[in-house]
């Protein structure tokens, strides 16, 4: 799970899902205060009206008619009283109200009241208790042209404010595994090129031309892929011609070596003859691992399968009937696809190091879903820490442990590497804690 969220898809997916979630929540607040608002502007609109109408009905009588006309109820329940200085001021004003009769009444001084708890009509100990709480109500105040002044009182409506229901629980769930949902395949959808691209990378092959990506999603992944193909086309062409040019080298200058050498076994001078037969055979030998090397870039050898533990048992009984100390201690059974040739080629260029330079050899074979694991230990003197990288360089060789006076060119693990990297494996190498040098060799089960 901690990986899923620390991938792009991962990121995307809570990205997605918090954002919709949070943009959705802010909606539903923000309608529900919208239609509050309209619902109050709707209703000041529609009182105005009433009072307005009542107002131009009470200037129309005489002083004495006006506390009859205003008892009884008018429009929206309205009932209304004249101010005689009794009533208490009021606790809070409705300034939307009280602009919206403004701007009907011009001549007429308003104020008006916010909704409270105070009663409609008797107050609660003249009520009976079997009867309900009577509505709240609002109050406006009125001056007018002549100076007297009015109090209206208004039955709040029942639907004053629009009744918010929360989602049911059920609403709820299916709501966020929709988001999940898609939150999950918009962020699929939007890493799946990435994946492509990243496998493709891994896979990349630089001793063949592979099939190029197709070019499709966004305009930047298409771009991404565009780059990646011709990034591995360029890789290609250069590794092909500079092993082209190696084992041209490589293989032209054995005939002439060999012709060179039969001229030098003529010297009369026996020791001048060994020691330049010698400086031959070491030449020689450069030039057949060079193409060796060569030969290890080359992809030309089909896949095939392939059982692993039949290899270095194979491997480790010819050591052995050769005198050499080698154990093949832990066996698991592997079939993988693989350059037979090719593979054979690497681990027998691990084991005679092994040999050669550590006096005995220790071989592991483990395996899990993806991969199985080659361990080689020697007994050897290991190799210093910083150079441990640097022994894959071709013709690198350390001095004293391994200098040419005990053999080999300093291509055998490059040699090892490019083929082992041919096959999308790695080769590292590591001391071990109980000393002598351990390689590891990591394949994967499948090309």
């Amino acid at each position: 799970m901690i990986a899923f969220f620390r991938s792009m898809h991962g990121r995307l997916f809570l990205i997605l899902v918090i954002g919709i979630i949070v943009t959705a929540t802010a909606t539903i607040l923000f309608t529900h205060g919208r239609q509050s608002e309209m619902f109050e502007r709707v209703r000041a609109h529609h009182l105005a009206g009433e009072i307005e109408d009542l107002v131009e009905s009470l200037q129309g009588l005489p002083p004495g008619q006006r506390d009859d006309f205003l008892h009884a109820p008018h429009g929206m329940g309205i009932h209304g009283q004249m101010d005689r200085g009794d009533v208490p001021p009021f606790a809070s004003r409705d300034r939307l109200l009280e602009r919206v009769l403004q701007h009907r009444l011009d001549d007429v001084h308003v104020e008006a009241e916010q909704p409270d708890k105070r009663a409609c009509g008797a107050g609660d100990r003249d009520r009976p208790r079997r009867l309900p709480a009577p509505p709240l109500c609002q109050r406006v105040r009125l001056t007018l042209e002549d100076g007297s002044a009015l109090i209206l009182t208004i039955p709040m409506p029942p639907m004053r404010e629009p009744a918010y229901t929360p989602p049911t629980p059920l609403a709820l769930l299916v709501f966020a595994l929709c988001i999940g949902l898609l939150a999950w395949l918009v962020a699929r959808i939007a890493t799946r090129p990435l994946r492509q691209l990243a496998d493709a990378a891994d896979k990349l092959d630089i001793s063949r031309a592979g099939e190029p990506l197709p070019e499709q999603g966004s305009s930047e992944v298409r771009a991404a892929t565009r780059a990646f193909n011709r990034m591995q086309k360029r890789i290609y062409e250069d590794v092909r011609e500079r092993t082209g040019m190696l084992a041209a080298i490589a293989h032209d200058l054995q005939t002439p070596l060999t012709r060179l050498r039969l001229r030098l076994e003529k010297l009369p001078d026996e020791a001048l003859r060994d020691k330049l037969v010698g400086d031959m055979q070491a030449m020689q030998l450069m030039l057949q691992e060079g193409l060796e090397l060569a030969r290890s870039m080359d992809n030309g050898e089909p896949v095939q399968l392939l059982d692993l533990d039949s290899l270095l048992d194979s491997l480790c009984s010819d050591a052995v009937e050769a005198g050499q100390q080698v154990e093949y201690s832990e066996h698991a059974p592997v079939q993988l696809q693989a350059h037979p040739l090719a593979l054979r080629r690497a681990l027998s260029n691990l084991l005679d190091n092994a040999v050669k330079y550590g006096q005995r050899a220790e071989v592991s074979l483990r395996r899990d879903e993806r991969q199985c694991h080659i361990l080689i230990r020697d007994h050897g003197p290991g190799i210093p820490a910083d150079l441990l990288e640097q022994v894959f360089t071709p013709f690198y060789r350390i001095e004293h442990s391994r200098s040419r006076e005990t053999g080999g060119t300093g291509l055998g693990l490059a040699i090892a590497r490019n083929i082992v990297l041919r096959h999308n494996g790695e080769l590292t190498l590591t001391n071990h804690p109980e000393g002598g040098l351990q390689v590891h060799v990591v394949l994967p089960l499948t090309l």
